[in-house]
C-alpha cells in the first residue's frame, strides 16, 4: 500500500488560526533558532486560544514564527504525573524491548534505545520509551484516563495549528496520519538526544510534557535549543513538573546527557512525554528528523 496524504480536509475553514496561518506562514522561512521563551499559565492560555480573538491569534502566530518557545505552566497536576511515571516505570520493567512498524494492528510497545541500537535511527538518542496509539486505548486499562488527559491539552495545540480539535484521533494506519504518544525516560549517565530538527509535515510543533525537574530528579542535562549566535539555551532552567512546552519543530533542539544527583543513592532519571502526529508505514517516502551539525550552519 502506497498512500498519499492530503491534510486539507483536516483543516477547519472557520478556525481563525487556520486563516491566519495561511496569511503569515512561509514554509520556506521557518525558524531554526530560538528567539525567546514565552511563559504563560496553561488555563490562561487555553481561554485566550479558544476566545478566537483575531488580535491574540495573530500575536501568537507571529511569536511562534519568530522562533519563540511557549512554556505553559501548571498544564498537568504534579501528583497525576507522578502516578503516570509510576505506571510506566512498571510497564518498562515488565516489557521486552521490541519494534513495530505503524501498520494496521500495530500494538503499543516498549523500546529500549541503547547506544548500539541508536544507529538504527536518523539521529543519535539513548532512552527507554513506550509508544502508545489511540486505537489501543481499550487494551491499556492500567493507564486509566491517560489518553483523555493528554488529548484535552493536545486538542488545544491542534486547534492553534489550524486543524479541527479532534483531527486524527480516530485514525488508524490505513488512514495515513496517526497520533502517537511517547512516554520516555532518559537514564543518568547515558540518556541524551543529538541536536536535530523534526520533520515539518503535518504537525507544526514539537510538544513536550515534563515529569521531572532538574536539580531535583537529576543534576543536569535535558532539553536545550540553539539561538542565532549558536549558543545553547537550557530550557530546563524554567521547567517545573507539570509544564508543557511547544515551538516549531524546525528549531534546532536536543537533549544534553542527563547527570546523576550527587546526594542520591537512587539512579537519576529524566521523564518526558512527547506528542506527535506522524504518518504510517503505508505512506511512501516517510520523513524523519535529521541531525544538525552547527559547524555547517551559516548564521544570518
Amino acid at each position: 500500500m502506497n498512500l498519499e496524504v492530503n491534510i486539507d480536509n483536516d483543516k477547519d475553514p472557520n478556525n481563525i488560526f487556520k486563516i491566519l496561518w495561511d496569511k503569515f506562514e512561509n514554509k520556506n522561512r521557518l525558524p531554526k533558532y530560538i528567539n525567546k521563551i514565552n511563559i504563560i499559565d496553561y488555563n490562561e492560555f487555553e481561554k485566550k486560544i479558544y476566545s478566537d480573538s483575531e488580535v491574540y491569534a495573530e500575536s501568537i502566530i507571529k511569536s511562534l514564527l519568530s522562533g519563540d518557545i511557549i512554556l505553559l505552566k501548571n498544564t498537568f497536576n504534579k501528583e497525576y504525573l507522578h502516578n503516570v511515571k509510576k505506571i510506566f516505570k512498571k510497564k518498562f520493567e515488565k516489557s521486552e524491548s521490541s519494534f513495530h512498524k505503524i501498520i494496521e494492528g500495530c500494538p503499543n510497545y516498549f523500546r529500549n534505545i541503547t547506544p548500539k541500537l541508536s544507529g538504527k535511527y536518523s539521529f543519535y538518542q539513548v532512552k527507554k520509551t513506550y509508544y502508545l496509539f489511540p486505537w489501543n486505548k481499550d487494551n491499556e486499562i492500567e493507564v486509566g484516563d491517560f489518553y483523555e488527559q493528554i488529548y484535552k491539552r493536545w486538542r488545544l495545540l491542534k486547534y492553534l495549528s489550524g486543524f479541527y480539535k479532534n483531527a486524527w484521533e480516530e485514525n488508524t494506519p490505513k488512514d495515513g496520519i496517526v497520533d502517537r504518544f511517547q512516554v520516555a525516560m532518559y537514564p543518568s549517565g547515558s540518556g541524551e538526544q543529538e541536536l536535530h530538527q523534526d520533520p515539518y509535515l503535518f504537525q507544526k510543533f514539537f510538544i513536550s510534557i515534563y515529569l521531572s525537574k532538574k536539580n531535583f530528579d537529576y543534576a543536569d542535562g535535558g532539553i536545550y535549543l540553539i539561538d542565532k549566535h549558536k549558543n545553547k539555551i537550557d530550557l530546563e532552567n524554567y521547567i517545573d513538573i507539570g509544564d508543557m512546552s511547544f515551538g516549531f519543530g524546525t528549531i534546532f533542539h536536543g537533549v544534553n546527557k542527563v547527570q546523576q544527583l550527587n546526594n542520591s543513592s537512587v539512579k537519576s532519571e529524566r521523564w518526558w512525554i512527547g506528542l506527535y502526529s506522524t504518518v504510517s508505514d503505508y505512506v511512501k517516502n516517510r520523513h524523519t528528523g535529521k541531525p544538525v551539525d552547527l559547524k555547517k550552519i551559516k548564521t544570518n
